[in-house]
């Protein structure tokens, strides 16, 4: 094994990590925030986090796939089916992350308004 194997080894593994992490991390959001229409993430309010851990998996999940294509872990039987599952998730995860995006921008101007009207 080269040096530069070796490197490629640390980056998946980071990678991976970084996946189950996130993965990890939606689940506790959403765990959390179960009855509550905001949650916490590092220590700001998160308005919809269901909306934001579902974007969340999706891209951890997505990563996830991609690793195992990229390290051959993945049956070259299912190389089709995987790449257009990893699309679908990765496209999922974009739509998601967008209009959580949307709808957090328009809490926060919403909430920020309320708060300038009351005397």
């Amino acid at each position: 094994m080269t040096t530069d194997d070796a490197a490629l080894v640390a980056v998946d593994i980071l990678l991976a990590s970084a996946a189950v992490a996130l993965i990890g991390l939606a689940a506790w959001l959403v765990i959390k925030s179960r009855h509550a229409p905001t949650g916490r993430l590092f220590g700001r309010t998160v308005h919809h986090p269901r909306l934001w851990a579902a974007g969340a998996a999706c891209m951890g999940f997505y990563v996830l796939l991609w690793l195992g294509n990229l390290t051959e872990v993945t049956p070259s039987a299912w190389h089709t089916a995987s790449r257009w599952i990893g699309a679908a998730l990765f496209l999922a995860a974009l739509a998601l992350m967008a209009s959580r995006s949307v709808l957090e921008h328009r809490a926060r101007r919403r909430h920020g308004r309320e708060q300038h009207t009351r005397p």
